[in-house]
């Protein structure tokens, strides 16, 4: 399980959307036309104590970029908004075995573009602050 795999549960589990089915990591199929697709964008260096060496962070700060599509706009953004809303201001809890600290949106949902087939997408941006895990 890696980053995605744990915030696509949170995601499920809110009823924003279900993997699989409407929900996708790291791709965006064809179809269907409504989704939301996560990408791992990467982030700032993760938090180290003072006079720390290599593999002793305390902290990651991952970015992840959720993108919703629909071919109405107002879906798309609809859909963008319940994801920023099951993930901004996501307080401390463990999910599949790693401890996250937080999960804070970068920016509020905005027009990301028009697909090839005029299919309506918005984007945001989340920073999530989570202990090291095992796997990304």
């Amino acid at each position: 399980m890696g980053l995605l795999d744990d915030l696509a549960d949170v995601l499920t589990s809110g009823g924003v959307a279900t993997t699989g089915a409407t929900l996708f990591k790291g791709t965006m199929p064809s179809t269907p036309d409504e989704l939301l697709a996560l990408y791992q964008t990467g982030g700032p260096p993760p938090v180290h104590a003072m006079s720390a060496g290599p593999g002793t962070a305390l902290v990651e700060r991952p970015h992840v970029q959720l993108i919703a599509r629909s071919v109405r706009a107002d879906a798309a953004l609809k859909l963008a908004r319940d994801a920023y809303g099951a993930l901004d201001a996501l307080g401390p809890r463990t999910i599949n075995g790693v401890p996250y600290k937080s999960v804070f949106a970068i920016q509020d949902p905005f027009y990301f573009r028009e697909d090839e087939t005029g299919r309506k997408e918005f984007a945001f941006n989340v920073e999530v602050v989570r202990e090291p895990a095992t796997s990304s």
